[in-house]
């Protein structure tokens, strides 16, 4: 790899003098500027930026650490992050890393960041790891979590409204009906999990129906998980009438349970899901869901953690809670209602 030494006997300059036509930080004349430049584009040299970093105290970099690549929520989240930085005139990067909601991976991943010095953090905490967290935002490094709380740890955070989320849903159901709701829970440590309870609870008892504890079940953390939950769910002849999914890896067991049982959806079990993604409309019937604003979410994460690195100081947290929106499709049985209503 050539260095900056090999540019400039090349060019037959000093080094000095490549490195200010590298940074612009003196004037060189157009003749000598044209000799280095050819001299860079022959060698194809590329500047040890990590060096260079160290020197500036400064890296220019942020770390994202998500929970689950594969679920798409996360995929519009990061997408959402990535524009963001990328749209910024600082001329920030950034590395993600992921850690398949394992407290071991996320702190492993952690401590890999602090050693590449970013500047800040955008985290989806996996959970188990608040003495660590706690530590890096005591620090003075700017930490935002996005999707997720960390109780007993004070930093910016982004959120949805999930206990809003799963009320609606619950209400929805409701009204079209259904007095037997279940859950399926994904079984994950993350305070989005007990607010989406939460709010199916309240709905329960605001409608004064009893909320059964019987009726939530957990559905691990893979698709597979959830349609083994789902078919232990529905082989009783004390069923839900309807279900409601925390979260998409749920929905997709849960559909893929019901065919598996040769049942109808909404006819003998009608499903409603808690985040939706690009391909629900391609079920049949098409799933109603609450939609997250996952994009808008790794946005407003950006905005977050750039003015808390602009501020220099820890400050007071800043909390910012967004909220969903309920999209009726079949799934919920409200088209088959209106049908035989008209």
């Amino acid at each position: 790899m050539a260095t900056i030494h090999d540019v400039a006997r090349k060019a037959g300059v000093s080094s000095a003098t490549v490195s200010h036509v590298i940074n612009n930080s003196r004037f060189v004349s157009p003749e000598t500027r044209a000799r280095v430049v050819e001299a860079i584009d022959a060698l194809r040299y590329r500047r040890d930026g990590v060096a260079r970093s160290l020197r500036r105290a400064r890296t220019s970099t942020i770390g994202v650490v998500i929970s689950d690549i594969t679920n798409p929520f996360f995929s519009d989240l990061v997408r959402g992050i990535e524009d963001r930085i990328y749209g910024r005139e600082e001329g920030f990067n950034l590395i993600l890393c992921n850690t398949d909601e394992d407290a071991t991976r996320e702190r492993m991943y952690l401590d890999v960041l602090q050693e590449r010095r970013v500047e800040g953090l955008i985290i989806v905490p996996a959970g188990d790891n608040e003495d660590c967290l706690n530590e890096l935002v005591m620090s003075g490094l700017p930490v935002v979590f996005a999707d997720r709380t960390v109780e007993g740890v004070e930093a910016d955070t982004v959120l949805v409204d999930n206990v809003d989320g799963t009320f609606r849903l619950t209400q929805h159901l409701v009204g079209l009906g259904h007095r037997r709701i279940g859950v399926l829970q994904s079984e994950r440590a993350a305070t989005s999990v007990a607010e989406r309870i939460l709010g199916w609870r309240y709905a329960l008892e605001g409608a004064r129906i009893g909320a059964d504890a019987a009726l939530v079940t957990k559905g691990g953390r893979t698709i597979e998980d959830a349609r083994q939950a789902g078919l232990s769910l529905l082989d009783d002849p004390g069923r839900p009438t309807a279900v409601l999914c925390t979260n998409n890896i749920m929905t997709l067991g849960m559909i893929q349970a019901i065919a598996d049982l040769g049942l109808r959806c909404p006819d003998d079990i009608a499903v409603v899901g808690f985040d939706d993604f690009p391909w629900a409309t391609a079920f049949s019937p098409r799933l109603t869901a609450l939609a997250q604003p996952a994009y808008a979410m790794g946005t407003e994460a950006v905005d977050l953690l750039f003015a808390r690195i602009a501020q220099g100081s820890l400050g007071r947290a800043v909390r910012r809670v967004l909220k969903g929106s309920l999209i009726v499709r079949a799934s919920c049985g409200a088209m088959a209602g209106l049908r035989r209503t008209a």
